[in-house]
């Protein structure tokens, strides 16, 4: 009885015990799948076998995103950071084959030649000359002190990326030279690539052009597109993909949330009408500040611009719809401003003001005091303006002795608003000290024109935000429509009808992408969803995205291979169709052996080129035509070629003359130009030779 006592008092314990088990089992079950009941893989991919660990890649995304603060996409990050992964570790695979590595002193003499490393302070002497034992007494301290903090810690790991890098930056380094110099190019080449570009050659031709034969006289079959996607292969590569349609259901305000916006303007309005402080009033009932300026009518909102510039002073306008605002304004003040304003200026900066060079040492005071003194000296005498503003101003306009020249509402944007406002403000002729974030400005008005009638508001403004019914009654809405097209799968598109809901199609989505056609935003969980292998073509799914929500349809998978006909035709076609049509034509002029005889029978005139080159085989009014051009060059003076098939269309040519360029002493000059090319051309082509060749298993998808 004592034992079964203490198992009763112990029940609640070994409840919570055998809870906690499930939950971990459960649970680690979890962290291990994609939430599609797929294990997930540990490594982000690999490289010809070698493993890619998905955590090292990970905190290289998380450092990158903390240094782009939000200008990249993660995925923009993420495949960026996968390029650099994969040419790495294919260089560095390449380099080990040939039994290149980086040893520990190599990569010591490149961290002390560093200019990273050498030019920072901690690692110099007093007369600034870098000092190698403090460099190593450096790194000692990091191994060192590495586990006494979380901050030890990152210090150190951000120096073990700096050699990781520095070895990294070195192989390709290497391995670039060792394609510098695979790269040859002869003397002979040379001379071939002058020729190529200077000899020239004239000749007669009849074009007969593809487009004199109809399209519709040509019979392109499934077959022949199948032949020629056959024949080109590794133009017709493509990638598995998705297609889906969906609909979108926007979150947005309702009528009802529109009123209730409006409304709260309308109750405001007798109190801010009779407000004896309105700029405060606003400043204290608006959900966003809005500066009181002075405003052309140009800049009010076009629908409601007539009626704001008809107001009286402490008359109230609105409520009136902005975007997704709505306002009341009240004018403050009228009265009538230049549209345009000519002004120089001297500026004078100051350590710490806005553009000012970091060795400057003056200070406010000494700069105001000098702009006060400049001044007074050119009220005295204005002509000394240009002289001075070259001497003494740190603007850019110092060399036009501080003209700025015009500008008009529009422009002057770019102004600073003390800037803006004393010449917009002041008559033509005024002089004074502005004080701006760039420093002090002494400014002179030279010149207003077009005076216009402008206005100063105090505005309230009230955002229209989506109620919590409105919100009930969109998701009854799409839940609606989710549950019904799920339980018949073909009905999605007559039950949008229905509704009168806009289908959108989206296909061939790639399992990377990062958008969906007429969504805004990134929608990887809209990708993710559609390649998942539980996934299949009929499927219905609901998806956040940006801006509401969207029920989604799978229509398609397609595998990765080749093109369909019904894909490549589009490209194909005219390529096909002009090859019938060349046929075509040789055989109805094949008896033609003569300029004037194909002319003849074609109704074509007799044209002449001259003065081409191989480099530019640019027929005129035709286009490039390098194959005709080439056989040109291959004929001997007042040959007739045969019937030739050219980009455009059948021609037949016949040599009226070839000059050959002067031969030169050397032709060392042409084969330097040609060998930067070419290298040029080669480095570039490094990264895709060494991915075709190797095996790459690629896992981005399944994490990103």
């Amino acid at each position: 009885m004592a034992i079964l006592a203490k198992i009763r008092q112990r029940t609640l314990v070994l409840i919570l015990i055998i809870g906690l088990a499930l939950f971990a089992f459960v649970i680690s079950d979890v962290f291990n799948t994609n939430g599609g009941g797929e294990k997930q893989p540990t490594e982000i991919g690999s490289i010809n076998g070698q493993d890619i660990s998905y955590d090292g890649f990970k905190n290289q995304v998380e450092y990158a995103k903390s240094l782009y603060q939000g200008r990249q996409s993660t995925m923009q990050i993420v495949n960026s950071l996968w390029d650099q992964e994969v040419n790495n570790a294919l260089i560095t695979q390449e380099l080990d084959k040939l039994g290149i590595t980086i040893e520990k002193d190599q990569l010591w003499n490149l961290l002390i030649t560093s200019p990273n490393i050498t030019n920072q302070e901690r690692f110099q002497d007093e007369s600034g000359v870098f000092v190698e034992a403090k460099l190593k007494e450096y790194i000692d301290n990091l191994e060192a002190t590495k586990n006494l903090s979380p901050q030890s810690m990152a210090e150190y790991n951000n120096w073990v990326e700096t050699e990781r890098y520095t070895i990294i930056n070195a192989k390709r380094e290497l391995y670039d030279n060792l394609v510098k110099a695979g790269s040859i190019v002869t003397v002979t080449e040379g001379e071939l690539a002058y020729r190529a570009e200077n000899d020239k050659v004239t000749f007669k031709y009849v074009n007969i052009p593809y487009s004199s034969i109809a399209d519709s006289l040509v019979e392109v079959r499934e077959s022949d597109v199948k032949n020629y996607i056959s024949k080109h292969k590794s133009e017709f590569q493509v990638d598995a993909s998705r297609n889906i349609q969906y609909v979108f259901f926007p979150e947005k305000p309702s009528k009802a949330d529109e009123d209730t916006a409006k409304q709260a303007l309308e109750e405001m309005k007798a109190g801010f009408a009779a407000a004896e402080d309105a700029s405060a009033y606003a400043n204290i009932n608006t959900g966003t500040n809005e500066p009181e300026i002075f405003m052309y009518k140009n800049q009010l909102p076009k629908e409601h611009a007539d009626a704001i510039m008809a107001m009286e002073e402490g008359d109230v306008y609105g409520p009136y719809k902005v975007g997704n605002r709505f306002k009341i304004s009240r004018l403050l003040e009228k009265r009538q401003l230049p549209d345009s304003v000519k002004s120089r200026h001297i500026l004078i900066r100051f350590a710490g003001s806005t553009g000012a060079d970091p060795e400057l040492k003056k200070t406010k005071t000494e700069a105001k005091k000098q702009a006060d003194s400049l001044l007074a000296v050119i009220k005295r005498n204005k002509s000394k303006f240009p002289d001075l503003a070259k001497e003494f101003s740190d603007d850019t306009s110092a060399a036009k002795g501080g003209d700025l020249d015009w500008f008009n509402s529009i422009s002057s944007a770019r102004l600073t608003p003390t800037y803006k406002d004393f010449v917009y403000e002041n008559e033509v002729g005024a002089l004074d000290v502005v004080e701006s974030p760039f420093g002090y400005h002494i400014i002179e008005i030279e010149d207003q024109k077009n005076m216009q009638d402008v206005v100063k508001l105090a505005t309230i403004n009230n955002e229209v935000e989506i109620s919590e019914e409105t919100f009930k009654d969109l998701f009854t809405e799409y839940s609606k429509f989710e549950s019904d097209a799920d339980k018949d799968k073909s009905s999605f598109l007559d039950l949008a009808e229905a509704g009168k809901y806009e289908v959108k199609q989206a296909n061939r989505i790639k399992e990377l992408a990062t958008g969906i056609p007429g969504l805004a935003g990134e929608q990887r969980e809209v990708v993710r969803w559609s390649f998942r292998e539980d996934t299949k073509v009929g499927d219905i799914n609901r998806l956040n995205v940006q801006g509401g929500v969207i029920v989604a349809q799978l229509t398609a998978k397609n595998p990765a291979g080749l093109s369909s006909v019904a894909e490549a035709s589009a490209r194909v076609l005219p390529i096909i169709r002009n090859q019938k049509k060349a046929e075509m034509i040789k055989e109805k002029y094949a008896t033609a052996s003569t300029l004037a005889d194909l002319a003849s029978a074609s109704g074509k005139a007799e044209q002449q080129a001259t003065s081409l080159s191989m480099q530019a085989p640019n027929v005129p009014g035709v286009g490039e035509e390098p194959k005709v051009v080439g056989t040109a060059f291959a004929l001997n003076e007042g040959d007739t070629s045969r019937l030739l098939e050219g980009k455009s269309g059948v021609y037949m040519i016949q040599v009226v003359s070839k000059t050959k360029a002067p031969e030169k002493d050397t032709y060392l000059a042409e084969r330097n130009e040609l060998r930067t090319k070419r290298l040029s051309k080669a480095l570039s082509s490094v990264p895709g030779a060494l991915k075709s060749s190797a095996e790459i298993e690629d896992r981005r998808a399944s994490f990103y």
